[in-house]
């Protein structure tokens, strides 16, 4: 009997291996939560950096791409000058300031230049944890149903400034003139 008490906590580990294997290996599609690459993007709204609120749904009907930035986020600022470039091509960027302060926020944009339609003010972080970021920057593209298509979470760079500006236009975005 007290073998069998000895070798209980290997097989429960051995069991617990196996269901772990099953899980990473199942062919079956990820639930679609905060996880998964596409859902439904929430529908916040927040003080905007300009004054007055700023709202997902006002971008309904078209796509937008979402950039979670600040300014004390390196990052942040090394991709700035690709977000830029995107705006140039007609892109519609929405900009969440993360856990940031407004004027700091004001002063980078008019030194560095404003790539952005609109930037929501995120003090809190609560957008941030709607749309389920875990640093940032991070960005978002949602079409015009409001679904989240695709995403980065980590710097823009060249390439892959090049596949959102793609995507986007792919979804309905239309290049500027």
């Amino acid at each position: 009997m007290n073998r069998w008490a000895a070798l209980a906590p290997l097989v429960l580990l051995a069991a617990l291996v196996v269901v772990g294997v099953v899980r990473l290996t199942d062919d079956d599609p990820a639930p679609k939560t905060f996880a998964s690459p596409e859902r439904m993007a929430p529908d916040v709204s927040a003080p905007g950096l300009a004054g007055g609120d700023v709202s997902m749904s006002a971008f309904g009907g078209r796509p937008v791409l979402v950039n979670f930035w600040a300014t004390w986020c390196t990052p942040c600022k090394a991709e700035h000058p690709l977000l830029l470039a995107m705006k140039a091509e007609g892109a519609e960027i929405l900009g969440v300031l993360h856990k940031d302060q407004p004027d700091l926020a004001r002063r980078l944009l008019v030194e560095d230049g404003d790539p952005f339609e609109a930037v929501a003010l995120d003090p809190t972080g609560d957008i941030s944890m709607a749309f389920g970021i875990s640093g940032v920057p991070e960005t978002f593209l949602i079409n015009a149903e409001g679904r989240i298509v695709k995403s980065l979470r980590g710097p823009l760079d060249p390439g892959k400034a090049e596949e959102f500006l793609e995507a986007w236009r792919r979804e309905g975005g239309r290049s500027a003139p």
